[in-house]
């Protein structure tokens, strides 16, 4: 499908999952300064509220209650902004914050077990030729409304760094870079090695499939006369006791530019991408339109095979983005380059994955709007379910999802339902909305039910009120 022609020829770059099932959308260069509201059951978009600035290029995250919190910004190429700003869907608004330690453009935004949110990395200004990076990271602290800056983590970063709140409460920095850390976010803040991957991955993608397992995809090829874009994949399990990156099986495809997308069975969907580098241009290098990777693959952790399915029409390259809808569907869109290595249009593609077409879906008929930590609720079904699980609403951008995360959840069938068991752990699963699924014997998702996780969990494995 297209997306609906609204300042045809600008490309939605920065995608993100609204607690209402709506998807915000901010769109790149000089219309970044006016985000859209796209909503799935009616195809209708809506200008939101104006931020005051270019929000192109920034970090974004969820709050615990649902609020956006955007980092950074576009002034020129290089060059960020040193605003931040929360946006609030409910209202329409958009609220100053205080300004960050200087400026940022690509920087990656990572929720805390708290509800406080990372911000790294980022350039202040450049040229290309001599960019000067923000490499002290600050925790925006969401009770006051404050900064904490890391002084003791100042460390230089590639732009948009994939970033995960690991188990142990840390953060987690998967790449591009192959020396993969931990950052301890308490207090002035501290890194520590964790393990080498197998090689840079820029632009490659990156996605937590399961508590603490994270997969590493793609990327790399970006430089004129150099090797080829990668199509290896490796994983490493933090909840280990001594976490090591291993090699899985290989996507069919070479892939630069590419999206990954967890999906709610578990598996990954890598789209789009470019699958050769260049040997004469640095800039085909960067976002190779002639050698555009139109087949989706789909990797399944299970049995550590990929898929080859149904191909797209566009080429996905560079600013492409993927999203989980809450109907299990994918939104796929945007790219800076068109197959005749033209500016790309504002348009989507919904990609629909295996799992619907394998017949009836269970259906949810009741469930609560938010739980506790660690609390049983009866979600309402009178379907017989095999799996329940649940997934953070997504935050995309720049081939990185900021917010995607996913878990299993333990369940015992009920009376009208099953009783499903929420997590306990605010390190596996931080406060704010997510997608709750419920899947059959054949792996058929339900329609997700949006669920606010929030309170604290106590030494003692009680839980606060929520708040």
């Amino acid at each position: 499908m297209n997306w609906p022609s609204v300042n045809a020829g600008w490309v939605p770059t920065h995608v993100l999952l609204l607690p209402t099932g709506k998807v915000l959308y901010l769109s790149s260069y000089a219309d970044g300064t006016t985000p859209r509201i796209w909503d799935p059951a009616s195809n209708a978009v809506t200008d939101a509220t104006l931020p005051g600035y270019n929000v192109f290029c920034s970090g974004h995250s969820h709050l615990a209650d649902g609020r956006l919190l955007i980092t950074g910004g576009h002034i020129d190429d290089y060059v960020g902004y040193i605003h931040a700003s929360i946006y609030d869907a409910n209202t329409n608004t958009w609220t100053r914050m205080p300004d960050m330690n200087a400026g940022r453009w690509y920087p990656t935004n990572t929720t805390l077990a708290n509800g406080d949110e990372l911000v790294i990395s980022g350039t202040i200004n450049g040229p290309a030729s001599s960019q000067v990076f923000n490499d002290t990271p600050q925790v925006f602290q969401a009770a006051t409304n404050t900064w904490r800056t890391l002084s003791n983590a100042v460390l230089h970063l590639q732009l948009y760094p994939f970033m995960f709140l690991a188990p142990n409460g840390k953060v987690f920095l998967a790449g591009w870079n192959p020396d993969t850390r931990y950052l301890d976010p308490a207090g002035s803040g501290a890194w520590s090695f964790v393990a080498n991957s197998s090689q840079w991955r820029n632009y490659g993608s990156a996605v937590m499939y399961d508590a603490g397992k994270i997969m590493l995809v793609g990327g790399g090829g970006d430089q004129a006369g150099g090797p080829p874009p990668t199509n290896t994949a490796e994983i490493i399990n933090l909840t280990s006791a001594t976490p090591a990156w291993q090699k899985v099986a290989s996507m069919v495809h070479p892939r630069r530019q590419l999206n990954a997308t967890v999906l709610p069975d578990g598996k990954v969907l890598v789209t789009g991408g470019s699958s050769a580098g260049s040997s004469t241009s640095s800039s085909l290098a960067f976002d190779n339109w002639q050698a555009p990777v139109y087949a989706a693959e789909m990797w399944d952790p299970a049995a550590n095979t990929w898929t080859t399915l149904a191909s797209a029409a566009k080429y996905r390259g560079y600013h492409s983005f993927a999203l989980l809808l809450p109907d299990g569907r994918v939104l796929t869109g945007g790219g800076q380059m068109n197959q005749s290595g033209q500016a790309n249009g504002s348009n989507i593609e919904i990609f629909s994955p295996p799992y619907l077409f394998k017949g009836a879906r269970p259906a949810i008929t009741s469930a609560p709007a938010s739980v506790s930590y660690g609390q049983q609720a009866l979600i309402g079904t009178a379907d017989t379910i095999s799996r329940v699980t649940w997934i953070r609403l997504g935050a995309t951008t720049h081939a990185f999802n900021q917010e995607q995360r996913f878990l299993p959840l333990t369940f015992a069938a009920a009376s009208g339902g099953v009783n499903v068991t929420f997590p306990s752990s605010t390190n596996l699963s931080p406060p704010g909305y997510y997608m709750l699924f419920l899947l059959n014997s054949v792996g058929v998702p339900s329609v997700a039910k949006i669920i606010r996780i929030a309170g604290t969990v106590a030494a003692t494995g009680t839980i606060s009120a929520l708040r």
